[in-house]
């Protein structure tokens, strides 16, 4: 599969949204864990720091482009709960309707992003695959 030099940049900056998000929880990590705690997280801290590995892993792994294909779909399956539980818009009030909607529209935005990323690291390889199995025949 032929790739322009703007897919690296691309799978890049989405690795970046997710390292510095896991950089954020470390920073606050007493807050985020007392707001996960409010919504009846059980084992919030727990949780917490398993975020914050996934996500700065997934996001070195997307910015290297080493095992993206991987990190692209765990932190896709990640973003779907993430985004039922802290921004279901549905339970919001009034006054936060308009911001869960925002930040709920733009992580199912994100999930198609990773959903991309992740099908086409798979047909790289499976591309790459094929030529490297071609290639032996011929030999």
């Amino acid at each position: 599969m032929e790739t322009t030099k703007l897919y690296p940049v691309g799978r890049a900056l989405v690795g970046v949204l997710f390292l510095a998000s896991g950089i954020n929880k470390i920073l606050g990590f007493g807050y985020v864990a007392g707001w996960m705690n409010s919504l009846g997280i059980p084992a919030a801290g727990l949780l917490l720091a398993g975020a914050i590995l996934l996500e700065i892993g997934g996001g070195l792994a997307l910015v290297t482009g080493v095992r993206a294909k991987t990190a692209a779909l765990a932190l896709a399956l990640f973003t779907v709960p993430v985004t039922l539980i802290f921004h279901g818009f549905w339970h919001a009030d009034a006054a936060e309707f308009q911001n869960q909607l925002n930040h709920f529209l733009k992580n199912v935005a994100i999930f198609g992003g990773l959903l991309a990323l992740f099908d086409f690291e798979r047909q790289r390889e499976t591309g790459a695959a094929r030529v490297d199995a071609l290639r032996s025949r011929a030999a």
